[in-house]
């Protein structure tokens, strides 16, 4: 068994939820669950409440993989019937899905916001129920206003290449860092990674046995010896935005306040033709 999040170390535990403090509060209704995986896997089966927002496909985007403008991601959480108020809790098995949709709520300005630590697979594991019933939600006028401190536009990762208090973390698997493989989302002109990037694959981040986010100490040592520390703005990117969007909530899980997300990610950045990049 693991520690409890409050045992672990973290400087903001409150963005995270535990599986026993959600099962207590099921009927509350300022708590709003989103179940992050495809529409499908939520069909099978999902945690009574929860309401599908596919963190791969779900989340709105421009055209050229920034992030869409606030009034899109309002109309979708309105829809959900997530009013402003209330308390988001994602999760999903746990995969870099819950970090898109987690993100993109503190993004675009939402307060209380949490990522269920171990996510479905704790939650199973427990014993708790799943159900397939599609809760029935009234729409609400949610207002969405962008939190640009936690974002990294393509104009703001082109001006900190070589900048000596800014690090690009590439949260991808190791063959992708180093150019022998593109993940499947998106078409990429060239292999390889941003310059100077600093590697740590996302997987690394959770223990892999629970499933749940390793403790604090653990985390910023492994942090540390690629060169992310608190001290340093960084930007996480993948592929597609999920996995950085994933690093950089767990930087602010551990308090790193300059954590950000480069969601147009590498997807992005390999297509501009006055972009450097490494291998």
């Amino acid at each position: 068994m693991s520690p409890s999040i409050s045992e672990r170390g973290y400087a903001r535990p409150e963005l995270l939820a535990d599986t026993e403090w959600l099962a207590s509060g099921l009927d509350d209704p300022q708590v709003r669950i989103v179940d992050a995986r495809a529409a499908q896997e939520y069909a099978e089966g999902h945690i009574a409440g929860a309401v599908n927002l596919d963190g791969f496909g779900g989340i709105p985007r421009a055209e050229n993989n920034d992030m869409a403008p606030p009034e899109e991601f309002a109309r979708i959480a309105s829809a959900l019937g997530i009013g402003n108020d209330q308390t988001v809790v994602v999760y999903d098995t746990p995969s870099q899905r819950m970090g898109m949709v987690a993100w993109a709520f503190l993004y675009y300005g939402h307060q209380d916001v949490r990522i269920l630590d171990g996510g479905i697979t704790k939650w199973q594991a427990e014993g708790r129920p799943l159900t397939k019933t599609v809760p029935a939600v009234s729409p609400t006028a949610h207002v969405a206003r962008p939190v640009e401190a936690v974002y990294c536009s393509l104009d703001q990762a082109k001006a900190a290449v070589d900048r000596d208090d800014f690090v690009f973390w590439d949260t991808r698997s190791l063959d992708e860092y180093e150019g022998e493989r593109s993940a499947a989302f998106g078409t990429v002109t060239r292999l390889g990674h941003l310059p100077g990037a600093a590697h740590l694959d996302w997987v690394e981040l959770l223990d892999p046995d629970t499933r749940t986010l390793k403790p604090a100490d653990e985390l910023r040592e492994m942090l540390a010896a690629r060169g992310i520390t608190p001290d340093k703005q960084v930007a996480g990117y993948c592929q597609g935005g999920a996995r950085g969007a994933l690093g950089a909530l767990v930087l602010q899980v551990l308090g790193y306040s300059r954590a950000t997300t480069y969601a147009g990610s590498y997807l992005q950045w390999s297509n501009q033709p006055d972009t450097r990049v490494d291998r």
